[in-house]
Formats: structure tokens, sequence, C-alpha cells
């Protein structure tokens, strides 16, 4: 025992000169960790940010570390609409922001999202001027009759009139063939039709200018393993809760930058996904009519077809940049055209696609077949898998897809978000998570370094709340809608995409 004791004595300390001799006599430059730069943080390499070639760069990046504090913004003031009090920014013109939760205490629970302001809010605040009135004969062959606002009479014919209601109007007369009568203009409801006597009125009254459009897709009839993504954009928003005005990173306040409007959901039916489409592409559209741009949160994947159809009637065909651990570019599944790992074919095959300049970014794992990818590469759509942006970095990856989107003709973009892009240790909770993903620094780092890209329309998709963790995985999708919104609130001034680009 004695014996065994001192010579384990004796090992040890051999083996601890040893190390020290290792330690210490050990030159660490960078030409002994030059051997796999690739796989060193970039920080680390030599020639970083102009460091020389003798020397470690992280004295140098350190150098300008901590930071000056950010520039002082604009004062947030608060104003009541309705009965409720709103953050804006403080100065004429200036959007409505969130509800304020201290001056409303049954808000402090409620998400971010959820507090945004609603259509009906702006409509209520909206000019007189912008309100429209069609009226139509109730009736095919009713006896003819007329309409006025006050001026002259106009008479109704086969096909519904559209008057332009200016805020000094405060009637509408009709003439019957029984005689006249008078309604009060804005005692009529909006956006449906109203009948009075042989006559249909319907007055519809456009919200202010609204830059960006929230819509959520409750959809996943087109998921081909785990459902729940119809839940994805109730979570989402009630996960939204810790998101606050400002982003640190980006200097931004994009929800009072910009009148940002939360649109409601659509109402896709669950049983027919070809029904369910034309639905979602309706919603999609007539959000598209009063919002400058588009942001919506799925729902599977299926909703991007429909989605991308309105906003490429809106703009021309589009350049895709679509975060996914799948290509999503599949054949037919089960004799099912529309399904959520199609979309991107379907929405190549009716043209909604620019002919070249779109990226997958993410796509790793398992597939059909290695022709899965010669047909996305078919369709004008390169791939960057999950190892290219671990081997080769986020910086490299982000300036693949700039040059991609350059061949395009700098075409308008639009940005689509598996969260099963991320690693499912990051976010478990989606249908078909893939091992290997992206972690969270990283697509932070990519969404980013997008920016100027002339971005028209975006979504997440995916997310399922059932296998989610503590609703990490929906926090993860809020703060990444937060980001596409800062994104496209950055460059909708001058990305040129205000005038409409040639039909589908």
């Amino acid at each position: 025992m004695n014996i065994m004791s001192h010579g384990t004595g004796i090992s040890q300390k051999c083996c601890l000169e040893a190390f020290k001799r290792i330690f210490f006599d050990f030159e660490w430059t960078p030409s002994l960790l030059g051997a796999q730069p690739a796989t060193l943080p970039w920080q680390w390499r030599r020639g970083a940010r102009g460091v020389g070639s003798g020397a470690l760069s992280v004295s140098a990046c350190s150098s300008d570390l901590p930071k000056d504090p950010p520039e002082k913004q604009d004062p947030l003031v608060t104003e009541e609409h309705a009965g409720l009090v709103r953050l804006r920014r403080d100065g004429p013109g200036a959007p409505l922001g969130p509800v304020a939760p201290s001056k409303h205490p049954r808000f402090a629970g409620i998400a971010t999202f959820a507090r945004l302001p609603q259509l009906h809010e702006l409509r209520s605040f909206g000019s007189a001027a912008a309100a429209t009135l069609e009226v139509r004969q109730s009736e095919p062959g009713a006896p003819s009759s007329a309409v006025s606002l006050g001026g002259p009479w106009h008479d109704l014919g086969t096909s519904a009139l559209s008057l332009p209601v200016s805020s000094e109007d405060g009637s509408v007369s009709i003439r019957l063939a029984g005689g006249q009568k008078t309604l009060g203009l804005w005692t009529l409801p909006q956006d449906r039709w109203h009948r009075a006597g042989g006559v249909d009125l319907r007055l519809t009254r456009a919200p202010g200018e609204v830059d960006i459009a929230f819509l959520g897709v409750p959809f996943d009839s087109g998921c081909s393993f785990r459902p729940g993504a119809r839940f994805g954009p109730e979570a989402i928003r009630s996960n939204s809760r810790l998101i606050r005005p400002y982003m640190i990173t980006q200097q931004q306040r994009p929800l009072l930058d910009r009148q940002v409007v939360d649109t409601g959901d659509a109402s896709p039916t669950p049983f027919n996904i070809q029904q369910a489409v034309e639905e979602i592409h309706a919603a999609c559209k007539q959000r598209l009519q009063i919002a400058r741009r588009l942001v919506v949160v799925g729902g599977d994947h299926t909703l991007s077809y429909p989605v991308i159809k309105a906003v490429a009637e809106k703009f021309g065909p589009v350049v895709l940049v679509h975060f996914d651990s799948h290509l999503d570019t599949f054949p037919p599944m089960y004799g099912q055209q529309v399904w959520h790992g199609a979309p991107f074919r379907n929405c190549w095959e009716e043209g909604l696609l620019a002919k070249d300049g779109s990226t997958h970014v993410g796509i790793r794992a398992t597939t059909y077949s290695a022709e899965d990818f010669h047909d996305s590469e078919a369709m004008g759509i390169a791939t960057l898998t999950a190892e290219d942006v671990h081997e080769r970095g986020v910086p490299a990856c982000v300036e693949a897809v700039w040059r991609r989107w350059r061949r395009s003709g700098n075409a308008p973009v639009y940005l689509s978000i598996d969260i099963d892009v991320l690693d499912p240790s990051v976010a478990p909770g989606t249908g078909t998570p893939e091992f290997g993903g992206l972690l969270a620094h990283q697509l932070l780092q990519f969404i980013r370094g997008l920016k100027g890209l002339p971005i028209v329309g975006a979504d997440v998709v995916e997310v399922a709340p059932a296998y989610d963790h503590a609703g990490i995985t929906a926090m993860a999708a809020a703060n990444l809608l937060l980001e596409e919104i800062a994104l496209i609130s950055s460059c909708m001034d001058s990305d040129g995409m205000e005038t409409p680009r040639a039909p589908i």
C-alpha cells in the first residue's frame, strides 16, 4: 500500500513537471494556430481587422471596448386614443406605437405584438377624405335610383358606383321610385354592405398610412410530420412580452419609427389546402392594399406560396432568401402538389420568383436524393448548407447572398425564416427538427448582414408550441419577427420599391 502510494506520488509529480514544461515553453503564436484557420473564431485569426501577423488580434479587437453609448433619440410620449394610452415618438406625424403598459396595468402581461395598434383604431383616427362610398342596386332590374352626397345626383346603373367622401360630407341622400330618404353617412357600418330600400351601400374608411402590416396565419394542414404550427401566431404574440422599444445592436425603434399594425389573423380552412391557399392569398392581398410592406407569422411553410404570390402581384417577381433546414422545393407528396415541402416549387412554377439570385441558407442533415439540389438549382435557387455557415463563417455566407441578389438585377426580396433553421437545442418547438443547425448568434448575425436588401415581404413559420420548452422557440420567433421589421424599416424609403414592378 505504501509502495503504491509512493509510486503514485512520483507519477503525479512527473506529470505536473511535464505539464509545466509544455505549458510555459510552448510558443502561443498565430503561426502555430494557423493550421486550421477556418475553425478559429475570426477575432483570433491573423490579420483580423488589419492586425499584423506578429500577434493575436485579441488586444486590437478589444482596444475599442467598451463602446461609447449610442446617440440619444427623440423622447417618447404617451397619447390617449379611444381610452388607451399609446407610446409614440415626440413630434408631428409620429406613428402610433404599442399600448403603454405602465398606464394600463391590465396590459402589463400582454405581449408587445398584441399591444400594437389595430386597423380599426387607425380607421377611427384616419382622415375622412380617405373614405369611399360604394352604392349598387339591391336587385337586378330594379327601378332606377340615384344617390347624392349633398351635391349632384348620380344615377345607378347595372354596376356599382364608387364615390369619394370628403370631411364635409355628413349624409347621403337616396332617390328611389317611392320617394327620397337620407341617411347619416358616418352611422353606416364600415366595410360591409348595408341595405336601404332598393339600394345597397358600403362605406370603406381607409386607415392612415400603414407602413408594415403584421398578419397571423394559423394554418398547418400542409405539414408532413408533427402538426401544431397553427397555434404558432398565438404563441409568438404571447412570447413577445419581453420585446422593448429599443433594439441595442441596430439602434432602432422599429415599432415606433414606422406605423406597424397588427391586422389580426387570416381564417384559412383546415379541411381543404387549395381553398386555404386562396383564402391566405386574399387576406395578404387585402393587407397589401393598405400597407407598404407585409410581415407574416405562421403557420406551416405552405403559407409562403400564397403570401409570395400576393407580394409578387404588387412588386413583381422576387428574390427569395430562405432560412431552413429543408429545401422546400420538393415534388408532390402523396399526390399533393401544395404542401409545406413545396412552397417554392409552387412559386417557381407560377413565375413568382426572379430567374436567378435566390438562396437557401442552413440546409442540412438528410434529404430524399441528390437530385433535390439539382431541382432547386434549376429553379434559380442556390444552397448554403449549415456546414457552410459553421465552417466558412457568417460573413462569407452573407456576402454570397448579396452576390446572388445582385445577379437578379436588384429585384425585390422576400425573406422567409423556417424556425427549424435553428438547431433543436435552440428551437425545439417545431414540426420537423433537424440536428446540427444554426445557433442563435449565427442567425442573428446573418439576418443583420442583410440590411440594405430591398425586402418587401417576410415571414417566420413552423413554430409548433406543443413541442416547445418554456416558450423558447416562440420567443426566438418573436425576436426574429422584430429583426425582419427592423430590416424592412431601415430601407423601405430608399429601396426604390414604392413603384410596383412589372406585373406577374
